[in-house]
């Protein structure tokens, strides 16, 4: 398989499932072996909860640690944020706020989507 640019999506909010935690286990995942895949991770609808400065990130830190040293960010949909009344104020230092019309480009460049 050549190299692929796949897009996660993130859509739950980190309550009660484990579905960010696995997301980025598989971003990860991605972003390793023969091909090493090109990897964007961003947080929509209320995905963006997890993007939150305040939010435990214990169970995927590791992931998180391991994406972070490959150059990996998390992006999070202003439009998405400003729907739930969170400012960039209110998130983590490794945060990236996007557009809308960022987050369309994103798919559009990507050869496979894929959405926890």
């Amino acid at each position: 398989m050549a190299q692929k640019h796949v897009l996660f999506t993130f859509n739950n909010a980190p309550y009660g499932s484990i579905w960010y935690t696995e997301g980025l286990r598989a971003a990860v995942g991605a972003t390793s072996g023969i091909d090493e895949h090109t990897v964007d991770l961003v947080y929509l609808g209320d995905g963006v909860y997890f993007t939150l400065k305040d939010v435990d990130r214990t169970d995927s830190a590791r992931y998180l640690g391991t994406l972070t040293k490959g150059g990996y960010r998390l992006k999070a949909e202003r439009e998405s944020l400003e729907a739930r009344g969170i400012s960039a104020a209110d998130l983590a230092e490794d945060v990236e706020v996007i557009s809308r019309a960022d987050v369309v480009e994103l798919v559009k460049i990507a050869d496979l989507t894929i959405d926890f």
